[in-house]
């Protein structure tokens, strides 16, 4: 989803860390300035509540490379 928006031109695009509220930890893709989450609820590409989320913190592509074990 990221390389296809960053394709189409869109490069307003942050990679967060943060607690759901079942307190699980999930990665979040936020465009244009956290005005859209991408793919997180389940039957829904876009939505634009992040009220759920708690102890939100930016990613650095470094931080995700050591996640996925690229580094």
């Amino acid at each position: 989803m990221v390389y296809t928006l960053m394709l189409l031109g869109i490069k307003d695009i942050d990679l967060v860390e943060c607690l759901d509220d079942n307190s699980n930890e999930v990665v979040l893709v936020l465009v244009d300035n956290a005005k859209y989450v991408l793919n997180y609820w389940p039957n829904m590409v876009l939505n634009s509540d992040l009220t759920k989320f708690t102890d939100i913190k930016y990613l650095g592509i470094t931080t995700l490379k050591k996640k996925i074990g690229d580094e």
